[in-house]
């Protein structure tokens, strides 16, 4: 006799982070329940396992992964599972005045904040990058990475789902000049500075910085902090110092968040790199050639950065 393996308890969060303002996520794991809802906000529910109906504006919507649901403030739904059986989605919830800035910011002609559909299939592009911004949202990720996400996300989401909406290209101009600065601004004060703050310091939209910052420099401007975050944490490791106090100085969450983000970035954790790097030859000749190569890679983005200020 094989006993049954017991079924997944419900989890319900909310997550409103400091760095998103305007925008918050409701997850929900293992749900079985009814829901009924009145929000304030616009919201796009996205499924991950969740199938069943949803009641909304006097019509019946199926709602399954790969289709998302999307209501509009201060209208009521209620949504129930297929046959009482759990799923997990995922709503992310939008202010209105922020869904206002990200049109203001992406459209050259002026677009009314609304869905052009209920229910919606959706690409496998954004899709990924709604899964992007709620993963890095569990993990707690730095506030540039944070905003990045949702305002690369927020392109997506507008073409996608907002009526009226159009594919814009970005113009050229007075936003490839501030790119330069923003540079300038991630290596003087970059280890904390955030996207919207960055932004406004060189007179751009989040979306514009974004957008020109990767497009002349390779990476979208988290990216490069986090670059600058670990060329920092490298040389603190080999000068000796704890990888406690690395994380705390480099602008990791913890020391978890910096073995994380350094081993991919490196291959290694911390520890490694830095008895790789003070290992004596006679100990480890292949151990001090990789110190030796973390070493030279150390000083890159500096280098750099020296060279670009004395043009």
């Amino acid at each position: 006799m094989t006993t049954a393996a017991p079924s997944p308890q419900e989890f319900i969060a909310v997550n409103r982070p400091a760095a998103l303002a305007g925008l918050q996520v409701l997850d929900a794991y293992h749900s079985a329940r009814d829901w009924r809802a009145i929000g304030e906000e616009f919201a796009i529910t996205v499924p991950s396992s969740w199938r069943g109906q949803v009641h909304y504006r006097g019509l019946t919507h199926a709602v399954e992964p790969g289709i998302v649901f999307c209501n509009s403030p201060g209208e009521p739904l209620v949504a129930r599972p297929e046959a009482g059986r759990a799923g997990s989605f995922n709503v992310l919830l939008v202010q209105p005045q922020l869904l206002d800035e990200w049109l203001s910011e992406q459209q050259t002609q002026p677009v009314r904040a609304q869905f052009s559909a209920i229910t919606k299939p959706i690409s496998e592009g954004l899709i990924a990058k709604f899964m992007r911004l709620f993963t890095t949202l569990d993990r707690g990720g730095s506030d540039m990475e944070l905003q990045s996400y949702a305002v690369t996300l927020s392109e997506s989401l507008i073409q996608e789902l907002i009526a009226g909406a159009r594919d814009e290209k970005l113009r050229d101009g007075p936003a490839i000049r501030g790119t330069a600065r923003m540079r300038e601004c991630l290596h003087e004060e970059g280890l904390d500075i955030d996207l919207e703050t960055l932004a406004k310091k060189v007179g751009l939209s989040r979306f514009q910085a974004l957008r020109m910052f990767k497009q002349r420099y390779g990476l979208p401007p988290h990216a490069y902090q986090l670059c600058l975050r670990i060329s920092r944490a490298r040389r603190m490791l080999m000068q000796g110092a704890p990888a406690a106090d690395v994380a705390v100085q480099c602008g990791f969450v913890d020391q978890s968040h910096l073995n994380r983000q350094f081993k991919r970035q490196m291959g290694m954790t911390p520890m490694q790199f830095a008895r790789a790097a003070r290992a004596p030859k006679r100990q480890s000749s292949g151990m001090h050639r990789m110190g030796r190569r973390l070493d030279e890679q150390v000083s890159a983005l500096e280098t750099d950065w020296q060279r670009y200020r004395k043009r």
